[in-house]
């Protein structure tokens, strides 16, 4: 049985998935209408991605002393405004504007989410509940972006953004709803949120998220004219690819939450970007097959979202004082990584290549994702190896001084 709080959080990731992800599978429509180049287009992208690092920095400013429910609605009423602004934007200007004000609330909503799952959660079950959360994205995929990108096909790219405020909406009410009151975690004082950043391992995680989702995004953020233009796929069955990708993304976050307890997160998320990484090799050389270019396009989703979790309670288990920034800081890396991305995909674009080079600079990313997660994975290798010759070791000693205590009676 799924607790109230955990559904209206995953409505609430529900929404900034449609307003994120949508914006990929609309790329040619809205920059037609609103008389800009694809590779602009691709700015509403990174101007998102902006606006989820800038609403970090202003909830780490502002927001650690608002109580958790409170914070809640503040974020919902922001999606709601960011993406009904949107749905009017007349040009290129109000539509960065527009798409930087939806991005405030997506990493900080992730954040507090997480904490409201951790303090509600019953033992054990935390990971879960948080998998659970981020499932609303990936659902997002499956069901509301294709969606989106059917309804652009049909009638307009901003009913996409229509969408997204109403899901913004529904889970205020939910929020208001479901999620019981609960106190602002004690404040320690600016700095302590910042005290487990003194470590070497977060950073190393924040780096293999941005680079490793910066590989997914190289590609993803060019979907639409590699499915239509490469693969030659009607734009009347763009909706259908990208429902693939979003069944992908959920597949891929469950299978990740069914095998979690018999592996180690650092092993899972490194297994996850190695996949990735070779499913972006082989679309730069598949593209022109359609079937191809479609299961590699689901393959690359699942993998992106396969990791989300294990990076997610990588970060938040040791940072104790920093905890809503942890996680904060993962969806800001990760979207840190989709802007790097979105720009350095649409750089082989820019210069006259067919649009499967974009997956190219996102091979180099998710190589380096890869590199970064095998360390943490062989760090964390080798202090479980420790520690358990440690206990060993004692256990030793135990039985040394037991025979000892025989002995001398």
């Amino acid at each position: 049985m799924i607790a109230k709080h955990v559904l209206a959080l995953s409505l609430g990731t529900l929404a900034l998935g449609i307003a994120e992800f949508s914006m990929m599978s609309i790329l040619l429509p809205t920059a037609g209408d609103l008389g800009v180049s694809v590779p602009e287009a691709g700015h509403f992208i990174a101007a998102y991605a902006a606006g989820v690092c800038a609403g970090v920095v202003l909830m780490t400013l502002f927001g650690r002393s608002v109580p958790l429910k409170r914070l809640l609605l503040i974020l919902c009423a922001v999606i709601v405004l960011g993406n009904a602004v949107t749905v009017f934007a007349p040009n290129y200007g109000f539509m960065i504007a527009s798409r930087f004000i939806s991005g405030l609330p997506h990493g900080a909503f992730f954040g507090v989410g997480s904490i409201v799952c951790a303090e509600l959660s019953r033992p054990g079950e935390t990971s879960r509940d948080v998998c659970l959360m981020v499932a609303g994205m990936t659902i997002a995929n499956l069901a509301g972006v294709p969606l989106a990108s059917f309804l652009a096909w049909a009638v307009s790219w901003r009913a996409a953004f229509v969408i997204a405020a109403g899901a913004g909406l529904a889970t205020l009410l939910a929020v208001k709803c479901w999620v019981p009151a609960l106190p602002a975690l004690p404040n320690k004082g600016f700095a302590a949120q910042f005290r487990f950043l003194g470590a070497f391992e977060p950073w190393l995680v924040l780096f293999a998220i941005g680079l490793g989702n910066g590989g997914f995004f190289a590609y993803y953020s060019y979907v639409n004219p590699v499915i239509e233009h490469v693969a030659g796929i009607p734009a009347s069955l763009m909706w259908v690819v990208i429902t693939l990708a979003g069944a992908g993304m959920v597949g891929g976050n469950l299978f990740c939450a069914k095998i979690a307890p018999n592996y180690s997160n650092p092993a899972l998320a490194a297994f996850g970007q190695g996949v990735l990484f070779i499913a972006l090799v082989a679309l730069f050389f598949l593209a022109h097959w359609a079937s191809a270019a479609v299961f590699l396009t689901t393959l690359v989703a699942a993998c992106a979202f396969f990791v989300s979790g294990p990076q997610q309670v990588m970060m938040i288990e040791n940072a104790k004082e920093g905890r809503i920034l942890a996680a904060a800081l993962c969806q800001c890396s990760f979207n840190a990584g989709n802007a790097l991305g979105a720009w350095l995909g649409g750089l082989p674009i820019a210069a006259g290549k067919s649009a499967e080079w974009s997956a190219m600079p996102g091979i180099f990313l998710a190589l380096a994702g890869f590199g970064l997660l095998f360390a943490k994975w062989m760090i964390h290798t080798t202090r479980t190896r420790e520690r358990l010759e440690g206990r060993i070791a004692a256990l030793k000693d135990q039985v040394e001084d037991q025979k000892a205590e025989l002995g001398r009676r």
